[in-house]
């Protein structure tokens, strides 16, 4: 809570549904106070086959705003070796049409909403949907060095979380 935003009870319950597989996202908010970041929307689980998953992605990254920012937490899907795979991955939405203040008590109030959610595999950040991208986001899951143009990491090793 660096920013003084507090994290509303109900982002823990629904991040721990997401754990439980009972819901396949969660989109939080800062509400318009600016003083705490709340549940805006779950979405249901999906087909729970990684076949169906970049659909259930791309549907989920088109439902947030193209001028506010978000926070999404996502249990992503993949195949590595030939084996299916889940992380949940924390994606924080700040496109640049968002307003620089909204961009700015997003960027503050990450850490403080993170650190009460043990078990976020990866944090990502994305600007549009081509940064949002689920190649890349499986890239970086498969530990491949992923540069695509301001992101560039070696992912770690996620079997660790």
């Amino acid at each position: 809570m660096s920013s003084g935003v507090a994290v509303d009870p109900s982002c823990i319950e629904s991040f721990n549904g997401l754990k439980k597989r009972d819901v396949r996202a969660v989109v939080m908010k800062i509400n318009d106070g600016m003083t705490k970041i709340e549940v805006e929307k779950t979405m249901p689980t999906g087909s729970g086959d990684v076949g169906t998953a970049e659909a259930e992605w791309k549907e989920c990254i088109d439902s947030l705003p193209e001028n506010d920012c978000r926070f999404l937490l996502y249990d992503f899907l993949y195949e590595h070796q030939g084996l299916p795979k889940s992380k949940i991955v924390f994606l924080k939405w700040a496109p640049e049409t968002a307003k620089i203040k909204s961009k700015t008590i997003y960027a503050s109030s990450q850490e403080g909403c993170l650190n009460q959610m043990e078990g976020v595999g990866r944090q990502l950040q994305a600007t549009d949907e081509d940064e949002s991208a689920r190649w890349l986001v499986r890239s970086c899951s498969d530990r491949i060095l992923v540069i695509c143009g301001s992101w560039s990491w070696n992912a770690t090793d996620l079997s660790r979380v």
